[in-house]
Formats: structure tokens, C-alpha cells, sequence
């Protein structure tokens, strides 16, 4: 065991503008998926990021579930489809990280990691999510 003493994140949170953007895993999938969403089962139980997103904040976004999305910030943008859940605070969204290409959250994220354990700093991240074009071109099967 090492005692760590927790830090300021990289990016600190910048009250009223954006949303943080919290990464993590889907039962379904492992890891990156590459695996897991070659099993059939598994791929059609999860085929495609999907962004949570609280009802409140997708309303007054003007986002419906299972609108496509984009989730932006200054590293990159990524492409998903809205899951809306009470489950989340309305001033944070949840991308898993099982996806790949245009749907991965590690498009978003910064590239800082613990000094000990070299875990990646993954809950911090600040975005901007809107509505995408319902004929905007996202790979489904996250390949």
C-alpha cells in the first residue's frame, strides 16, 4: 500500500460552463471492447456508445433519447447517441470507454496520470455536449 494525498485535478472545474465528463465500464464490454463486441451477445446488448445524460440538462440542450450527440472539448470530439437517466447528476455525463474511432472517450480526455500507479485521470474531464445531424455518419459497430 501507498499512502496518497489527493491533488488538484489537471483541469479544474469550471463552474457554469460545460459539463464534466465522467469515463468508465459497461458490464457488457471489457476493457476496450475489442473483444467483447465480437461476441454477439455482447455487441447487441451494448453496440454503440451511448452517453448518459440527465433529463434536465438533455431538455435544455434540446436533446432527445437516443438523439445522436457530439461530445466536445479543446482535445477532440467525440460521437454517440443520448441515454437519458436520472441516475446522473445533471452537471455530468457518463461516456464508457469500451468504444473505438469516433465514439472512444479517450478522445476527450487528458493525457495525466497518477505519478505512483500511472492510473489515468479519467472523471475530470470538461465538455460540451449538442445535438448532432440525424444524418451524421457514426459507425455503429464502434470499429
Amino acid at each position: 500500500m501507498v499512502p496518497v494525498r489527493p491533488g488538484q485535478p489537471a483541469e479544474a472545474p469550471a463552474p457554469g460552463r460545460g459539463l464534466t465528463l465522467i469515463t468508465g465500464r459497461l458490464l457488457e464490454h471489457y476493457q476496450t471492447g475489442a473483444q467483447t463486441r465480437r461476441v454477439d451477445d455482447l455487441f447487441s446488448a451494448a453496440p454503440r456508445a451511448r452517453l448518459q445524460i440527465h433529463p434536465v440538462t438533455a431538455a435544455e440542450l434540446g436533446i432527445a433519447d437516443g438523439d445522436p450527440v457530439y461530445v466536445d472539448n479543446p482535445r477532440g470530439r467525440a460521437q454517440c447517441w443520448a441515454e437519458l437517466t436520472t441516475t446522473i447528476r445533471p452537471d455530468t455525463v457518463f461516456l464508457p470507454m469500451h468504444y473505438a474511432d469516433r465514439q472512444t472517450a479517450n478522445l476527450l480526455t487528458a493525457a495525466v496520470a497518477d505519478p505512483i500507479s500511472g492510473m489515468p485521470e479519467f472523471k475530470t474531464s470538461r465538455v460540451m455536449v449538442t445535438p448532432a445531424d440525424p444524418s451524421a455518419s457514426i459507425s455503429p459497430t464502434g470499429a
